[in-house]
């Protein structure tokens, strides 16, 4: 008998879970684009960074650049885990009822995504869902992710979003890019004095 958060006693992959698969991924890049234009990319912070807000300032982005990775992490997890229905990548490939071509096409996608997320997946488990005491005693950096290929994570995941969204729903699901203008609007308001 199906668990009763089974794919089987639900619809798979309704419009109603395409959307928030959608609003995940959504989420997942703004959450990107924020530490970007809040940390990585905010020219200002030269200043700060050598004032007293340097210690808050490295904080925030540690907070920030960790909660990011996670979110695109959980993207990555197994439909099923230890029982539980994870929605992501895989629970869609999984469950959706594709046309060959179209699987193929997911599949594809889904090699390129994960090929990047697996160097996030030791981070992952080591240190952001877990303390090992080998790995903070090593003090090794974990999940590196260069800049060129979180560009191209995204875009990629954009089609993947795409093509789920216009196989299910219909027409595509664009990223909002709005963060960018919250992140300026915010650092507007901060006196860099």
């Amino acid at each position: 008998m199906p668990s009763q958060h089974s794919p089987e006693t639900e619809h798979a992959l309704s419009p109603a879970i395409v959307l928030e698969f959608c609003n995940f991924c959504q989420w997942t890049y703004e959450v990107w684009r924020n530490h970007l234009g809040l940390f990585d990319n905010n020219k200002r912070l030269t200043g700060p960074r050598n004032s007293y807000v340097k210690q808050e300032l490295n904080r925030l982005s540690i907070i920030s650049q960790e909660y990011g990775l996670l979110q695109i992490a959980k993207l990555h997890d197994k439909a099923i885990m230890n029982g539980n229905v994870t929605l992501g990548i895989d629970y869609v490939l999984t469950y959706g009822d594709w046309s060959d071509s179209v699987r193929v096409h997911l599949e594809t996608l889904k090699k390129e995504l994960e090929s990047l997320a697996d160097q996030l997946r030791e981070a992952r488990n080591k240190i952001l869902s877990h303390y090992d005491l080998s790995t903070i005693l090593a003090a090794a950096p974990l999940g590196r992710f260069a800049e060129d290929d979180a560009e191209r994570y995204f875009k990629t995941l954009q089609v993947f979003v795409d093509t789920v969204h216009n196989e299910v729903i219909g027409g595509p699901w664009p990223f909002c890019n709005l963060v960018e203008n919250d992140v300026a609007a915010f650092l507007a308001r901060i006196d860099w004095s």
